[in-house]
């Protein structure tokens, strides 16, 4: 079967595998989505005639709102955030399997170094609270595979719950335990103004670490980099190169982590093996040189499920061997993705 193959790849890859694998997996789902079968046939792009995998056409993320791309019966579906009167992102996920293979291998490589086991303070939704949330999914699985028996989720309704929070900081001040922080930008901001207001510090013990993700998509206050970086330390004692940045989205399986805790540029990501990450330009979507801005196109062969080549909204910049977020598209640069969305959907 085509996804254990990809299992064994993202276990153990070959780069020389990786353009036969993409093939096969472009050929499955040619077969298997029809909406995608029509998108490569008015592009001239069959499975028969491709060799290599930058020639597979890109799904824009764009279609995940209006078609169904499900390239078998989905065991889980997850929808994007969005915002209120927005229409939101449907990921229909065949081989969630497979994205809980893609967290085992990137995860702990990225945040756990030489802390198996820590105790972990998640402000992110649970399961329970955010069924259809691919990053609750992720979260749960980290905090049930990872996480020390006293691992706190401390996000309600209303957001973060600070006065959970704040024991569970006093705490692991006092028993001086390595914290792992799981947080998205916004909720991290809502914590640091809870701690400001009270003028409260604390000092997590060395080895801690945060796990940031996502954007403030309009919720909140937003703070540059800089300032949140510096509220961080500020706050909870925690240095700017023990806070990690994951990126990833609803539309894709797998994720992508800076090195921060290995030395590295603490805002590149780097793309796991079974992934290759191209910059578009958005007129013509050829690829961009180094550097120059562009919308992040991603080969994910974890998306085996859905779309295994995904056009995003992001725009970003190829440097060295990984890439740097910019911010998102404006409507003007995703025309092209309207197109293709159009082809897609046969209108």
């Amino acid at each position: 079967m085509l996804a254990e193959r990809v299992a064994a790849f993202i276990s153990s890859p070959v780069e020389e595998e990786f353009n036969s694998l993409a093939l096969q997996a472009f050929a499955f789902q040619y077969q298997q989505i029809e909406p995608f079968r029509r998108l490569c046939d008015q592009r001239g792009a069959t499975p028969a005639g491709l060799d290599h995998w930058s020639r597979v056409p890109a799904v824009p993320a764009l279609a995940f709102k209006s078609l169904d791309l499900a390239a078998a019966e989905p065991r889980e579906t997850f929808r994007s955030s969005g915002t209120t009167g927005a229409s939101r992102s449907i990921h229909r996920h065949p081989f969630p399997d497979l994205y809980r293979l893609v967290i085992e291998s990137t995860f702990p490589s990225s945040l756990l170094k030489g802390a198996a086991t820590p105790v972990m303070l998640s402000l992110i939704p649970s399961r329970e609270q955010a069924p259809d949330s691919s990053l609750s999914f992720m979260v749960e699985h980290a905090l049930r595979t990872w996480g020390a028996p006293d691992s706190l989720v401390a996000f309600g309704p209303q957001g973060v719950e600070a006065r959970p929070c704040r024991s569970f900081l006093a705490a692991r001040q006092r028993d001086r335990r390595p914290t792992l922080v799981l947080a998205t930008a916004f909720a991290l901001v809502e914590l640091l103004d809870g701690l400001t207001r009270l003028d409260l510090r604390f000092r997590l013990p060395t080895g801690s670490r945060i796990f940031e993700t996502g954007g403030y998509k309009g919720r909140g206050r937003a703070l540059d980099r800089t300032e949140l970086l510096t509220q961080i330390e500020e706050r909870l004692a925690v240095r700017p190169e023990s806070v990690v940045r994951e990126y990833g989205m609803t539309e894709l399986t797998s994720h992508f982590y800076t090195r921060a805790l290995d030395g590295g540029d603490p805002d590149l990501f780097v793309p796991p093996a079974w992934t290759r990450v191209r910059i578009l330009d958005p007129e013509n979507l050829e690829e961009c040189p180094e550097g120059r801005t562009g919308l992040v196109c991603v080969f994910d062969l974890a998306n085996i499920g859905s779309a295994v080549h995904l056009l995003t909204e992001d725009l970003g910049a190829a440097d060295g061997e990984g890439f740097r977020l910019v911010g998102r598209a404006a409507g003007a640069e995703l025309r092209g993705c309207s197109l293709t969305v159009e082809e897609l959907s046969g209108t």
